[in-house]
């Protein structure tokens, strides 16, 4: 007998969250959908009891379907398993430690019916570990579109924040080759370039945990160079492959590039890394030919000089981090 297909898949990578998982499976379990939904849990081979509670919940949610990887894989490989293994006709992704808020599928999907559009993008409330919440309000206005330069500063966050037409996540450059951080952004922009119709939507309908614990924080110097030389080149590919414009492309690049200088900064003034590693690294991005001249030389001087760096910095993202960083640095 032919099992329904769902509506929506929700896809929930699960690495070493025995502490939040529960919470993060009832926010999806408890939603009033008119609709049908799908949990497939991607659990990669976690040291914590990760996996028992994951088969313990099982037992009282057979919408949840678990996929069990031998070793440890990367975030990115580890969604795109999910995404293969899920038969829904619009894909969200989850991660273990965050939670929807109520409501969340109800009108997501209803959003994607009303609006034709193959990716809704929505609001989200920021949640630190003792309780803080902020309002993230990056989006103003209700807005459908298909033109891709105007949500295009939407899609440099996480994959997250996204409900998307299945067809969009088959056959994708993204998971290739698997990447822990800054993985979203290969994601996020293989998928726009993918769209026909992009929907922005400005309600939260989601929590972002800071995970202090999680492997993004605790990634070293050298780590994240490595990683970024991954994501550089996944970029590269999707970005020729659908024949980004010019100006999609430095838009692009210039997201990319702020998050170097500022991983840099950090380890010219916290010493969390060996700098003339991480140097090596860096000039590695150089021979991908996606970065100009001009980028290039922007980054040497910063390699070479911690303080061009920092106005850099300070420049891109603002004045008031550039100097909690010198202040930290005094701390350590």
């Amino acid at each position: 007998m032919d099992i329904q297909k769902p509506d929506i898949s929700v896809i929930l990578p699960v690495y070493n969250v025995e502490k939040y998982l529960v919470k993060c499976l009832d926010s999806i379990s408890n939603q009033k959908f008119s609709g049908t939904f799908e949990i497939i849990a991607v659990e990669a081979s976690s040291t914590d009891n990760s996996l028992v509670v994951l088969k313990s919940y099982q037992e009282r949610e057979p919408r949840l379907k678990i996929i069990e990887h031998g070793t440890r894989e990367k975030l990115s490989t580890s969604r795109v398993t999910g995404i293969g293994e899920s038969r829904g006709d619009y894909i969200m992704h989850v991660d273990s430690d965050d939670r929807l808020l109520p409501g969340a599928l109800e009108i997501l999907y209803r959003t994607c019916l009303e609006t034709d559009a193959d990716i809704v993008v929505f609001d989200y409330i920021r949640e630190e570990i003792k309780g803080k919440r902020l309002f993230f309000n990056n989006i103003k206005k209700k807005l459908v579109t298909t033109d891709k330069l105007e949500v295009q500063i939407h899609f440099y966050g996480a994959c997250w924040n996204k409900i998307v037409r299945r067809s969009l996540s088959e056959k994708l450059i993204y998971g290739e080759v698997g990447a822990t951080t800054t993985e979203d952004l290969p994601y996020s922009i293989e998928i726009l370039l993918k769209a026909e119709k992009i929907c922005l939507i400005p309600d939260p309908f989601y929590v972002y945990f800071v995970n202090t614990d999680s492997s993004s924080f605790s990634i070293k110097g050298e780590q994240y160079f490595q990683n970024q030389i991954v994501i550089l080149s996944q970029l590269q590919r999707i970005l020729t492959s659908y024949n980004a414009s010019q100006v999609f492309i430095e838009n692009v690049m210039d997201y990319f590039e702020k998050w170097i200088y500022l991983e840099l900064v950090k380890i010219q003034f916290w010493k969390r890394g060996k700098l003339s590693e991480c140097s090596r690294l860096i000039r590695e991005l150089f021979l991908l030919h996606i970065l100009n001249e001009k980028r290039i030389r922007h980054l040497e001087s910063a390699i070479e000089n911690r303080f061009i760096c920092l106005n850099e910095v300070a420049r891109r993202f603002n004045l008031r981090l550039a100097l909690g960083i010198i202040r930290r640095s005094f701390l350590q």
